[in-house]
This record gives C-alpha cells, sequence and structure tokens, in this order.
C-alpha cells in the first residue's frame, strides 16, 4: 500500500491492524522471555500507532518506532505523552527497508515487526530483512508476526480472515531470510498466521 492509502486509514480510524498491543508480546514480556534488565533497546519496525513501542516503554524498554505513515505516528507521539512515556520512546518517519534508518544507530537487543514484512513482496522484502540483520547482534529477539501461508491455501477472496488479496510469507520464507543467523521458534498462532520468535546467534 501507498503512504497515503496507509495515512487515510488511520485518520478514518479504519486501519484493521491497529487493534492495541499484540497478546504474543504480552506473553514475551510476562514471561520473561524479553526484558529491559541488561538489555532493553527495542527497535520497532512499522510501529503504527505506537501501542508495542509505548507498552514496552512503560516496562522499562527505550524504543525507537519507525513508520512511514505520518498519521500513525502523530497518534504514537500523542499516546507516549498520554501514557508518560517520552522519555523513553522515540519515533520517525523512514522506509524501513532502507538502511541505515536516519539517526538509528548501533543495534537493538529486540526487533519487532508485526506485519510489515509480510506486506512487502520482492526487493522491498529482502531489503527489510537486511536492515533487519544489520541492527541486530548476537542475541538479539527479534519478534515476527505475519500472514503465513501459501497462496494456494487460502481463498481467492475472504471477508474476513487470510486470503490471496494478502501478500504473506510463505513457509520456508523464514529459514530462507533469516536461518543462516537466527535461531527461529514458531509460537502458537491462528490458522494462516505465524509468530516466530527468533534469537541472533
Amino acid at each position: 500500500m501507498r503512504p497515503w492509502l496507509y495515512n487515510t486509514l488511520y485518520r478514518l480510524g479504519i486501519a484493521p491492524w491497529d487493534t492495541g498491543v499484540r497478546p504474543h508480546l504480552v506473553d514475551l514480556v510476562d514471561s520473561g522471555r524479553i526484558k529491559p534488565e541488561g538489555g532493553g533497546r527495542v527497535l520497532d519496525l512499522g510501529c503504527g500507532t505506537g501501542a508495542e513501542s509505548v507498552y514496552l516503554a512503560g516496562r522499562g524498554f527505550d524504543v525507537v518506532g519507525v513508520d512511514y505513515a505520518r498519521v500513525a505516528l502523530d497518534r504514537a507521539r500523542a499516546r507516549a505523552r498520554q501514557q508518560g512515556a517520552e522519555d523513553r520512546c522515540r519515533f520517525l518517519q523512514a522506509d524501513i527497508t532502507s538502511y541505515p534508518l536516519p539517526g538509528v544507530d548501533g543495534t537493538f537487543d529486540v526487533i519487532l515487526d508485526f506485519g510489515a514484512l509480510d506486506d512487502m513482496t520482492g526487493q522491498p522484502r529482502a531489503d527489510m530483512a537486511r536492515l533487519i540483520h544489520r541492527y541486530a547482534h548476537p542475541g538479539t529477539v527479534f519478534v515476527l508476526w505475519c500472514f503465513y501461508a501459501r497462496k494456494e491455501d487460502v481463498p481467492r477472496v475472504r471477508f474476513a480472515g487470510v486470503s490471496r488479496m494478502h501478500s504473506m510469507i510463505e513457509p520456508g520464507e523464514e529459514q530462507r531470510l533469516f536461518g543462516r543467523e537466527f535461531s527461529i521458534e514458531r509460537v502458537e498462532s491462528p490458522e494462516h498466521t505465524a509468530c516466530f520468535v527468533m534469537t541472533k546467534r
């Protein structure tokens, strides 16, 4: 999708993915799989209105949220102000397929992607994966949520759920993009979606 379309959906309040903090992330924090002590620097790619970024900032993480939708970022900043998390999260408008991100130095302990990589196809998807590799160091935890299926295994059109109208990660693609440098664990998710917790070796 084009930035103007994302901005329109956010402005109208009808972006279907803008549903609050993802339960998978809450589970990872509550279980201690990711924690701020000794490793709390987070990069939230495609952060949208900042639900995950602000949630983590409120739990002691230092977060950089990146998106290219200006309307979403304005709302993310407002959310951070309202929840008193401004000092722990920063939001910037940038292309998450282009390394380096402006003003973003070093590597991160946690990288999040809830629905950005699977929204890309071809070279942009490869470029975003390359950016993730470059911002990771040994021990980095990368959380990837995505539509996950072969095109032929989902309906051509569906009003609720995944269809061939969506772009998606195909089974095995996560290994091709990340398997050489990350250990990959898949956690339980609804049909035709996946949540991967990857750890940089």
